[in-house]
């Protein structure tokens, strides 16, 4: 597919690169020194805006924001000036901003002023183009605290009333309007209305409990002490009187039309697991684009470093990836590019355009391709992984360096005490205690598991945090009937824990470290149909009357397992091997490494009296007995007994099984065919730890990324998600809402994973003031204490002298939408006034369904009509129901 672009608009100058020459004000910026800088441009000025000015940006103007930071760390309108050593590699980031209203010569200006930026800087910059309400997350990551933006046109206006929009979860947005009317109100949003003596704050119902905090510090920080009166959605006529005649001044309520804007879906949230298009960029005249043919796109698809490359994210955001011997002019034109390519594919002109740099990539773009280990190991941790042998310094250092847990993901040694239940069908078995341990595919199986620490320090316990890990592990080959059996049980078994605990599910293939080391890295997973044998009576006497081959994974205690091996296609030179026949024979490859050969030592002596076989010096009763048991000869790298080192074609018995073709089993829909990818040990590189502030909207989970995350970041009232790479962690705070959810949650994150790999992780929940040491050490400073002082939007509330209604409270500061049914069936409807709704039939708005108006009532508007509220108007029968509406002219 090739695609041909002709730029029209002066925002976008592909071909044409100006003789540049670098503005005054830009050679101020030391060139390598960590900074944050802003600049305004309004018409032909340019000029730097002051510090204290940060996070105010006008709608009529354009911005540019420089951002430069060591890397792996991010900046921030707080970040103080250093000078750097000449050696040290910085990030940089260039963002150009345009506010709604910005004039067409502004918009030509700031892309002719980021070119000099740009060429100041050396082209090593990430470019992006932001706009208004459309800012990418690392945009919003500079201003924690939220920003403003004020209405150009009020500029110079005299004093006067003035109407702002709040909202959004994390960074709370105002929005200076140019005009006071009810057209700009929302229930999604909270809306301030200040006036010479009195200040309202009107609270859309829709809003979240989060954001409604937020806007009262806002308005607290911004009022000059003038009385705030709190002004909730569908009750205004609760208002004093006098509160009521200086609103009817400006906002007549017999005019009042709110929005209920849930429906419509934000940007947040949107990820599309990554099946983005890929096209080269040829100058030939005007710019062609040629599609590369690619399934699962991969960083080595950008491989000519001479060339340009364009990103399509199916309209989400459009990436230009510069090559690192391509021309300068190529560089400088690359934004230009990127904004014909919106343009021609009718993308909305807010798409997000980024250009980067090869070898200055940033992270959210290395982590589209599933195989850019680069960005990996720029984010792995500087800690050595805790050795195999687990003593009595290294139990000691997981209990006191919180880092180095959350580096292995381990929570304590795995010496603790462990329960193993066996889940099949409607059955729950609690198994004897034996120090072999059988997995059957077709079964799951729930452990509860007692972290041992290994010191009595008190601040070492706390550093722990955690005194129980209930784990459920998903065969996959187990009935859909086991599985939802099985979740009952953990999640009741979760439940009733009476001390700090976390709950961790997981399916087969993707055990993480922790669950492998309770069992010293010598878990067997046999197949399903081995299950009466293995559980049909004394485990060592039955497996010795059995034939089979296991295939040990991993290096050390806590990345190893062994697994039933079928079809015996060939055997791998870089493996081991458990072969079972009369005798019990440890095979390893010529390759394989000596811990390797160690783990799988360990795992035959549990299975009886063992020998060592290494490849090439098999002994005759080896062959004879293998040939005898399994009717066949092993197959060494699929070339006969030849010892060339491949890598291994067989598939597990788990892996045969991962289409959900064996004895009807039910797989999890979140397995990958590509099975036993995490078998790495916790030292090798892994994806980059990602926070995501998650949220219900009607029934689709939203997400807003937190870049450059702290502690601070996680707020009581919502539900976070930790992206580890290895374990997706779901973060509950103590006042947050549906925490019930918290499976689905995970569930539903993981199926969509906003970044290329597969989607199978098991999934961790967590509860605030219970992290566990594997969760905490991913923030750089944690204190056990922090949010214990969090005050609900009700209690700011009341702090302020405004109550909270009682037909209107929100319980736990959440949406009154998710209250209960009923309330969904009132609130959850565009509101209209009384005359809109008694017009005739065909008048009515096309929402409206005419036998149900009085949905669409205020609460205000319904009481005064009906002298009762929705809530008690339900209970009534039918007929009386239709005869009040009849009589009101509401049917």
């Amino acid at each position: 597919m090739e695609l041909s672009l002709s730029p029209k608009e002066t925002e976008v100058r592909p071909n044409t690169i100006p003789d540049l020459k670098v503005d005054a004000t830009f050679r101020k910026v030391a060139k390598n020194a960590i900074t944050f800088a802003i600049w305004k441009i309004d018409e032909d000025r340019l000029e730097a805006v002051a510090r204290s000015q940060f996070g105010t940006f006008y709608d009529t103007c354009a911005y540019i924001v420089y951002a430069a930071s060591l890397t792996g760390h991010y900046a921030t309108h707080e970040t103080i000036t250093r000078e750097q050593k000449p050696n040290v590699v910085l990030e940089r980031y260039i963002h150009y901003w345009l506010g709604r209203n910005v004039s067409e010569q502004n918009r030509s200006n700031v892309v002719h002023k980021i070119q000099e930026l740009d060429l100041y800087l050396g082209n090593v910059a990430a470019i992006y183009r932001e706009t208004q309400g459309h800012e990418s997350a690392r945009f919003l990551s500079y201003f924690k605290s939220g920003y403003d933006i004020l209405s150009g046109a009020l500029t110079n206006s005299p004093p006067r009333p003035r109407l702002f929009q709040l909202h959004s979860r994390k960074w709370l947005r105002s929005i200076e309007l140019a005009s006071i009317e009810w057209s700009h109100f929302n229930s999604d949003y909270i809306m301030v209305l200040q006036t010479e003596g009195l200040i309202f704050v009107w609270i859309g119902r829709s809003s979240s409990g989060i954001e409604r905090r937020s806007a009262l510090a806002w308005v607290q920080k911004h009022n000059r002490g003038s009385p705030i009166s709190i002004v909730d959605d569908g009750y205004e006529q609760a208002m004093s009187p006098e509160h009521k005649e200086l609103w009817n001044s400006l906002l007549p309520l017999n005019k009042r039309m709110v929005c209920q804007a849930s429906q419509l879906v934000s940007d947040s949230g949107d990820y599309n697991v990554n099946k983005f298009r890929i096209y080269k960029c040829n100058q030939r005249g005007r710019l062609h684009l040629d599609q590369l043919d690619v399934g699962m796109p991969a960083k080595d698809d950008l491989s000519d470093a001479h060339g340009v490359y364009l990103l399509d994210n199916y309209g989400q955001s459009v990436w230009l990836w510069v090559g690192a011997q391509a021309p300068q002019a190529d560089a400088l034109s690359a934004m230009g590019n990127g904004r014909a390519f919106v343009k021609k594919k009718k993308y909305p002109d807010n798409t997000l355009v980024v250009r980067v740099l090869e070898g200055h990539e940033p992270v959210e773009f290395k982590r589209l391709f599933a195989n850019w280990l680069s960005v990996w190991q720029e984010n792995s941790r500087g800690h050595k992984p805790v050795s195999t042998k687990f003593g009595k310094l290294d139990a000691h250092s997981l209990c006191e360096r919180p880092k180095m847990a959350a580096d292995t993901q381990l929570v304590d040694d795995g010496r603790g005490e462990r329960v193993i239940y066996r889940i099949m069908g409607d059955q729950v078995q609690e198994l004897p205690t034996s120090k072999t341990v059988v997995f059957t595919t077709n079964a799951s199986y729930v452990v509860k598991y007692s972290v041992q620490c290994a010191t009595v320090i008190p601040a070492d316990l706390a550093s722990v945090g955690i005194k129980t890990v209930i784990y459920q592990w998903n065969g996959s080959e187990a009935s859909a009937e086991s599985i939802a059996r099985a979740d009952k049980f953990a999640t009741s078994s979760f439940e009733a824990l009476k001390e700090p605990g976390m709950f961790v599910q997981l399916y087969e293939f993707d055990e993480p470290p922790h669950f492998l080391q309770i069992f010293e890295g010598k878990l067997i997973i046999m197949r399903g149909q081995r299950s009466e044998v293995f559980y049909g009576g004394d485990l060592k006497t039955n497996a010795m009357m059995e034939t089979f081959l296991l295939k040990v994974y991993g290096d050390a205690s806590y990345n190893s397992k062994a697994v039933e091996e079928t079809p015996l296609s060939s055997i791998s030179s870089k493996d081991c091997y458990v072969i079972k026949t009369n005798h019990v024979w440890v095979w390893c490859g010529q390759s394989s490494t000596g811990d390797a050969r160690e783990m799988a030592k360990s795992v035959g002596a549990l299975l009886g009296e063992s020998s060592l076989v290494l490849e090439g010096k098999e002994s005759k009763e080896f062959w004879q007995s293998v040939v005898m048991y399994f009717n066949q000869t092993l197959v060494i790298n699929g070339n006969g007994n030849s010892c060339s080192s491949s890598t291994t074609s067989s598939s597990s018995g788990a892996g045969s099984m991962c289409n959900g073709s064996s004895n009807g089993g039910s797989v999890s829909p979140t397995l990958s065919n590509n099975c036993y990818l995490n078998t790495s040990v916790p030292s090798k590189p892994r994806p980059p730890v990602q926070l995501f502030l998650v949220w219900w909207q009607q029934s689709t989970l939203r997400y807003e990324e937190i870049l450059g995350f702290e502690q601070q970041d996680l707020s009581a009232d919502c539900t976070y998600i930790l992206d580890t790479g290895t374990l997706t962690y779901v973060w509950l705070g103590s006042q947050a809402l549906h925490q019930e959810r918290y499976t689905t949650i995970a569930q539903n994150y993981v199926q969509n994973a906003p970044f290329g790999r597969r989607s199978a992780t098991a999934l961790a929940v967590v509860r605030q003031f219970q992290e566990p040491n594997v969760f905490k050490g991913f923030f750089e400073s944690w204190q056990n204490d922090y949010g214990k002082n969090f005050l609900s939007y009700e209690q700011m509330r009341k702090d302020l002298g405004n109550s909270v209604p009682s037909t209107c409270s929100l319980g736990n500061g959440g949406s009154p939408l998710l209250l209960n049914n009923k309330q969904t069936d009132f609130d959850g409807h565009k509101k209209y006034p009384l005359a809109v709704l008694i017009q005739e039939m065909d008048m009515l708005p096309p929402e409206i369904n005419p036998l149900k108006r009085e949905v669409h009532l205020t609460h205000d508007d319904f009481v005064s009509v009906f002298k009762m509220s929705f809530y008690e108007f339900d209970e009534l029968p039918k007929w009386k129901k239709t005869e009040l509406k009849k009589q009101f002219k509401l049917f």
